[in-house]
């Protein structure tokens, strides 16, 4: 049963039971006086039980919870990508430029235009596609084809051509009209184009590395002949904004250098009721998970733990590298390495924050053959585990629940009656007030009933009753201070045994099982 201390989860039950009867008698000489009747009304008021994980999982929604072989309850906390980085960010695409060759009419050409005052030239031109640091093979995701087109025909020139990648996949299709105005016989234009997944190789067959241009220009006179070898159309094509599908080939190395980053060791900040609680973990676990799916080896040198609290930093050097091998194509090479011990150091100075410097070298022995997608990357994640197997003290519990329906007039006392079973093995001291609407305490119910720890075979209890009257020989009215009681405030301060300095083991079934319930009875005239 969940109740847990930032939402009340009871729900109040008022129950009277009043039954009168009566009859009348045949014996008209009977006196019959006024009649007394004291009524009950009983109220419970909690009742509740609770295990240490429901108090944890209602406090905080970043932790997750398992229990081991023991049911020992195991605090994990993780990030798998504490540090990650792409292919992209390491490996680049650079803009470049094809060689085209300028169009020239041949000698015939020229001879057909000036006899019959038009002429079409057709041209197909193989290109090789400039290999950047001599790959092997270059799979180009997407990016933009820049074309520069300049033609000096005293003509009117319509222009068409089309590129295609070694996979007779369309990289562009261009067409404009050059319109000769007699006077300048110089025509530009300038144009961007799309293009998505096309491929280079530049081993073994040398047009698997070359785009294919198919020229179609048709001349028409305006008012004068052309002269050989005076007129050409110039095409400049350049690649630009590319991001690479796949690389292959002699990769470079690559100096990984990250920024210090955080680990979440203030997971219980995260909670109103537990962030001022101090703490001792017997057996924290701290892994660190390293991957790899791109096709170079990787090192890692994990430099150090800096420890942050109350504004001083400490650091704690490690000095450890880890070697990945390089990845098979759509697989993750992994490694994993724990920290145990210098994290149990950390985390039990109870830090405010705690950062972990990561550096590394992508491809250290510089391997010829390698590659890397798209998709690849570099990635660290940690994960901490916290059995809890530990000594805790300053965790403090508070309830309130409403008190209505009892009337102080004609009362003749209240009882109130707190009873509780406690099978974790922690300590508790309990105090109760009674508050008006403003919470503001009326009177102390009880205070200091101290429970200890107990077991599951074994567990603690508490019994106990507090009567609430109108003393006469006191000046004191406990009675009357009820009429201005609209609340009832449980607070439980929580250690592990000894003051907190004990270290325990906390199972997932363990629970605090306590209740509290009111009795009123009352003076009725007739």
């Amino acid at each position: 049963m969940k109740w847990i201390f930032r939402k009340s989860g009871f729900y109040l039950a008022l129950f009277a039971s009043v039954f009168i009867g009566g009859c009348y008698s045949e014996l008209s000489e009977l006196s019959v006086e006024d009649i007394k009747w004291s009524p009950e009304l009983g109220i419970p008021l909690i009742d509740s039980k609770f295990t240490l994980t429901e108090i944890l999982e209602s406090n905080s929604s970043s932790i997750d919870f398992t229990t081991d072989a023991n049911r020992t309850i195991v605090i994990s906390i993780s990030d798998d990508s504490l540090f990650s980085q792409s292919a992209s960010e390491y490996y680049t695409l650079n803009n470049t430029s094809l060689n085209v060759p300028p169009i020239i009419l041949t000698e015939e050409e020229i001879d057909l235009f000036n006899s019959n005052g038009e002429v079409t030239v057709l041209r197909e031109v193989m290109i090789d596609y400039p290999n950047p640091a001599n790959l092997d093979e270059i799979v180009i995701d997407a990016g933009e084809v820049a074309i520069e087109v300049e033609e000096d025909f005293p003509a009117n020139v319509d222009l068409s051509f089309s590129m295609e990648d070694p996979n007779d996949n369309s990289i562009l299709d261009y067409n404009q009209n050059f319109i000769y105005d007699g006077f300048n016989p110089i025509s530009t234009d300038q144009s961007v184009n799309q293009f998505n997944d096309i491929a280079f190789s530049f081993n073994g067959d040398p047009t698997q590395g070359q785009v294919q241009l198919s020229f179609e220009l048709s001349l028409s006179r305006v008012n004068q002949d052309l002269v050989f070898g005076v007129n050409s159309l110039d095409v400049n094509i350049g690649f630009q904004d590319m991001d690479f599908g796949a690389l292959y080939g002699d990769l470079s190395s690559q100096n990984i250098s990250t920024e210090s980053n955080t680990v979440q060791t203030d997971f219980l900040d995260d909670s109103e009721l537990l962030n001022d609680i101090e703490y001792y973990f017997e057996n924290p676990q701290f892994r660190i998970m390293f991957s790899n799916s791109m096709g170079l080896p990787v090192r890692f040198d994990v430099n150090n733990f800096t420890s942050f609290k109350n504004g001083e930093s400490t650091e704690e050097p490690i000095n450890n590298a880890i070697d990945l091998e390089a990845s098979e194509e759509g697989s993750v090479a992994v490694s994993e390495v724990n920290f145990d011990n210098v994290f149990k150091n950390l985390i039990n100075n109870m830090p405010d924050s705690v950062s972990l410097q990561i550096d590394g070298l992508i491809d250290p022995n510089d391997i010829p053959n390698n590659f890397v997608t798209r998709d690849s990357y570099i990635q660290v994640g940690y994960e901490i585990n916290l059995p809890l197997e530990f000594s805790l003290s300053g965790l403090e519990i508070n309830e309130t629940v409403s008190l209505e329906g009892i009337d102080t007039q004609e009362l003749q006392y209240a009882l109130f009656k707190f009873t509780s079973e406690n099978s974790l093995p922690i300590d508790l001291d309990f105090t109760a007030d009674l508050l008006d609407e403003d919470s503001t305490v009326i009177m102390n119910l009880f205070d200091g009933k101290f429970l200890a720890g107990g077991t599951e075979d074994q567990p603690t209890t508490i019994n106990d009753i507090i009567r609430l009257e109108d003393n006469p020989s006191t000046s004191s009215n406990e009675l009357q201070d009820l009429k201005e009681v609209k609340r009832v405030g449980i607070r439980a301060t929580v250690a592990t045994t000894n003051n907190g300095s004990s270290v325990v083991r906390i199972t997932s079934d363990a629970s605090v099982q306590f209740n509290l319930a009111v009795q009123a009875k009352y003076n009725v005239n007739f």
